[in-house]
């Protein structure tokens, strides 16, 4: 009978011990930001936009890595606003999807005047910006230039071609 006391007891203990370690570990899984169709559709609005002001600003990142010392919870940081950077930009673009389909009265552009043509041109140019900036943030994360500096692409131009290639050569002219 003591024998069933303690199996009991052990059980008991080992139950609640699995249900601990099991909250635990619920409770550190990062939660996933989740846009839904009524948040996508009003990206552009200053709500919107300060919202992607935060998310790219990078001082935060700097303050733990540099000021804080804390490398790892500056990744960490890091990693989470690269997924925060890629589900804005996705509901950017799909509110802009939605900008554009919505109906509206255009006088000026009949159809194949050259004001539907330049709209399309605007069109295409805020999709592809979208895209670029998209695929720099999955590769290089939210903190990275979209346009390299000078310095970087004289580098790339010295190591690919041997030399600097943009370097001026003062040209002496005999008076």
């Amino acid at each position: 009978m003591t024998f069933l006391l303690v199996y009991a007891t052990i059980a008991a203990l080992l139950i609640l011990v699995v249900a601990y370690l099991v909250r635990s570990v619920q409770a550190e899984e990062p939660v996933e930001p989740v846009f839904d169709k009524e948040h996508n559709s009003n990206w552009w609005n200053s709500f919107g936009l300060r919202l992607g002001e935060r998310i790219f600003d990078s001082s935060d990142y700097f303050w733990l890595r540099d000021q804080l010392s804390l490398p790892r919870l500056a990744e960490a940081l890091a990693q989470h606003r690269r997924q925060l950077a890629i589900h804005w930009l996705k509901a950017l673009r799909q509110s802009f999807v939605e900008l554009i389909r919505t109906p509206g009265d255009f006088p000026h552009a009949a159809s194949g005047s050259f004001e539907s043509w330049h709209l399309l041109w605007l069109t295409l140019r805020i999709q592809y910006r979208l895209g670029y900036a998209l695929l720099i943030v999955r590769l290089f994360g939210p903190y990275a230039p979209l346009v390299p500096s000078a310095g970087r692409t004289r580098t790339l131009l010295a190591l690919i071609f041997g030399k600097d290639p943009l370097h001026v050569r003062s040209l002496h002219y005999p008076l």
